[in-house]
């Protein structure tokens, strides 16, 4: 009985043994995804100035077409780097121009050694001196959209007026040479029918004269 007793136990054991390393095994790869260790700026720091956003990780990064990359929105909502992150074994940079003070968040995605996806976010604040330029925000993440995001505040610049240049009235229209030579025709015209009427008047009534001459000169031979 207590042989048999025995024997039970060691195969629990055994079992439990053999069920404890195969959740080891399991969980060992899950442990090994790569974490971010620091950025800078760090989540919750403020800064006066910012060229770039860097992000350090525990282990070298994969990037698969650039799915290893950090997003930065401003307080307006629109995104502020100025190109794609690059990759510099465990180091993810991205260039940035920051625009007005306020709180800024850096959403980001790696692809760890293991071949894993992780990504997070976090918040830092930007509190720029007051002679700083605000740069101009894009409507679209820098990396993934090409040529096809722009900038929402850019206002186009207006043709500037040359000094001096004022609004000047148009001079009265001069009246071409042709439409003179056609006024000029239709006066023409006018005095030709005129003189064309008059000469019909005094052909007429010289037929009446001639006519009453011969009346009176054969009246004249009759008698």
């Amino acid at each position: 009985m207590t042989s048999k007793l025995v024997h039970s136990l060691r195969i629990t054991v055994t079992a439990l043994a053999t069920a404890v390393a195969a959740i080891l095994l399991v969980a060992a790869p899950a442990s090994a995804h790569d974490n971010l260790l620091e950025s800078d700026p760090s989540a919750g720091a403020t800064v006066t100035s910012l060229d770039a956003v860097s992000m350090t990780f525990s282990g070298e990064l994969i990037d698969f077409e650039q799915t290893s990359f950090a997003q930065v929105q401003g307080p307006d909502g629109l995104y502020y780097e100025t190109s794609c992150s690059t990759i510099e074994f465990n180091v993810l940079t991205t260039p940035v121009a920051l625009g007005d003070a306020g709180t800024y968040t850096v959403v980001w995605n790696a692809v760890s050694s293991d071949g894993h996806p992780i990504s997070e976010s976090f918040t830092f604040e930007y509190a720029p001196d007051a002679s700083t330029q605000a740069a101009l925000g894009w409507d679209l993440p820098a990396c993934g959209s090409g040529e096809a995001r722009v900038q929402p505040e850019a206002v186009p610049t207006a043709t500037a007026t040359p000094p001096g240049s004022e609004a000047i009235s148009p001079a009265p229209a001069e009246t071409s040479g042709a439409e003179s030579s056609g006024a000029q025709s239709s006066t023409g015209g006018d005095l030709v029918v005129v003189l064309s009427i008059a000469a019909g008047v005094i052909v007429i009534a010289a037929s009446v004269i001639g006519i009453v001459w011969l009346g009176r000169a054969r009246k004249r031979r009759s008698e």
